[in-house]
């Protein structure tokens, strides 16, 4: 019988893997946009150049970011000769869809159902999929975490004590792609879940374990950038992975718990009120099933606790809590006996994903039609997720008279709710803050002025490590640019010099300077309007 629950959950496992990949991977931009142009970056340098030991800008070493994910780009880019999006996101997606896996068996060690109603509310989770679908280092750190709890937990419910020992290799794995804090977050975890079961004995040899580990970890990683830049980058390693994200923070402590509500929405609303209704048997736990809720509610406090401390902020950052969250949102309707609070929660929600495809749909077909207001999205996705969201609205009846009567037909009634959700973001949500954040019709321009020959291009006022990493991600000709502070240093430029201001800079330039200057173009650089100019020596 345990053979055959395994071989289930096994081919389940895989089915929500490749679902997951599917999901993250396709209809995607056809650029980089926002963050994903340094990644992008870092990668078209390791495609020049040759493998490094940190990614590198413009040839010098980047030291905030370990070089693990961008060696995985490389080496998916190889095939095509350059970076692609889709070489770019694969690694992402996969790692999105292996948490989405390890959520799943977590859930699965309770009931099926749980599992996959947990895999739906991540699904429905907006920070989840929209780092899913970019390049997102925290999701490595998800994945660490996830699958140390998953380790500790299923030794625990299952009596398979060897499985802790892979807690370490995953702690590894979380410094490999994201530094310090991809071991920190999974090692609290999974110390938090062994003091929560009193077992102070494995929370001693955790702490041991982790804090060896990542001296260990640190020490090749600060020898690392020895070896590559000396002990200038190292003190840069320090600072950056060390020092400037983990310096006291004296502000808002109640951030991330705020930014929660919407950046992981639907699931922490619904994961805040599970755990306001349960907190009195968090305690003293007495089912399987309280139990896994107050190690689920403890992981939640852990990570946003011990990330408000620190003043360096972001949502991504908290990414790490998904698992949790998920699973906690779906108890409410896994869960037959759930009730008071609860029990008027779920019939809510449940109301709430009749309508949300009716106004997905409303939406999407709204957001076709062209206005001065916003960028109107292309006709094709946009009538064809209208045209999904009806069928998913006609349909949902027969969904619920179908699996009405069953107590764990919940998680299956919210099916069409979730896709309406995945596709309103892949082909209404990305593409408009796509056509916000376009860089690439700027730079093709820019490419087109550049001379076989060679050439400079310099920022003026931009960068570096700003809005120059966006152009810089999209020009095609591999050329190192100049970053100029002082309008003076203008004119001490070779003649061959393109300069790239923002419009207001420009404006602002002196009556000398703007005498000689010659406008080549106006655009956009992601969100921000530029200018691209030279200068004419012979007055």
């Amino acid at each position: 019988m345990f053979h055959l629950k395994s071989a289930r959950t096994s081919r389940c496992s895989l089915a929500i893997f490749a679902f997951g990949v599917v999901v993250f991977s396709v209809g995607l931009n056809s650029e980089f946009i926002g963050l994903q142009n340094r990644f992008a970056l870092f990668a078209q340098e390791m495609l020049r150049h040759g493998p490094s030991l940190f990614p590198t800008t413009y040839g010098n070493p980047y030291p905030d970011y370990p070089v693990t994910s961008t060696f995985l780009i490389y080496l998916l880019s190889l095939p095509f000769g350059k970076v692609t999006v889709l070489s770019a996101i694969l690694p992402t997606a996969v790692t999105s869809a292996l948490v989405m896996v390890v959520i799943y068996r977590i859930g699965a060690l309770q009931s099926r159902a749980w599992g996959i109603g947990a895999v739906l509310f991540a699904l429905f989770t907006y920070e989840f999929l929209d780092e899913s679908r970019s390049i997102s280092l925290d999701q490595y750190t998800s994945l660490a975490t996830a699958l140390c709890f998953y380790a500790a937990y299923s030794a625990n419910v299952l009596g398979r004590p060897k499985r802790l020992w892979l807690i370490p290799l995953f702690f590894v794995m979380g410094f490999g792609f994201r530094g310090p804090i991809g071991l920190v977050i999974p090692a609290a975890v999974t110390f938090g879940f062994f003091l929560w079961e009193r077992q102070y004995k494995r929370c001693l040899i955790l702490g041991l374990t982790a804090l060896c580990l990542f001296a260990l970890c640190l020490a090749v990683l600060l020898a690392a950038a020895y070896r590559q830049g000396g002990g200038n980058l190292v003190t840069r390693v320090i600072q950056a992975q060390g020092a400037s994200r983990t310096g006291y923070y004296r502000g808002n402590y109640f951030y991330y718990v705020v930014k929660a509500f919407t950046s992981y929405a639907v699931s922490f609303p619904l994961a805040f009120v599970v755990g306001i209704a349960l907190y009195k048997n968090a305690p003293k736990p007495r089912t399987p099933s309280e139990r896994l809720l107050g190690h689920l509610i403890f992981w939640v406090v852990i990570v946003l606790v011990g990330m408000s401390i620190p003043g360096s902020k972001k949502t991504r950052y908290i990414l790490p809590i998904v698992p949790a969250l998920s699973l906690l949102a779906s108890f409410v309707f896994v869960h037959p006996a759930a009730e008071g609070l609860l029990s008027q929660v779920r019939r809510t929600f449940l109301g709430f994903c009749r309508i949300f495809p009716i106004g997905a749909g409303v939406g999407a077909a709204v957001l076709c039609v062209p206005n001065p207001y916003f960028t109107a999205i292309p006709a094709f996705p946009g009538l064809a997720v209208f045209g999904l969201l009806i069928a998913l609205i006609v349909t949902y009846p027969r969904w619920s008279r179908r699996f009405g009567e069953f107590p764990k037909s919940d998680s299956l009634v919210i099916v069409p709710a979730v896709l309406a959700f995945i596709a309103l973001y892949v082909w209404v949500i990305s593409p408009m803050t796509f056509s916000r954040e376009s860089t690439r019709p700027f730079a093709e321009r820019l490419d087109s002025l550049l001379p076989a020959g060679p050439a400079t291009i310099a920022f003026y006022r931009i960068g570096p490590d700003g809005d120059d990493i966006k152009l810089m991600a999209n020009v095609s000709k591999p050329v190192t640019p100049v970053f100029i502070g002082d309008a003076e240093q203008l004119l001490q430029q070779p003649p061959q010099t393109y300069f790239v201001a923002r419009d207001v800079y420009f404006d602002a330039l002196p009556d000398n300077i703007v005498q000689k200057a010659h406008v080549r173009f106006h655009g956009k650089i992601g969100h921000r309007d530029c200018v691209v100019f030279s200068l004419r020596i012979d007055l």
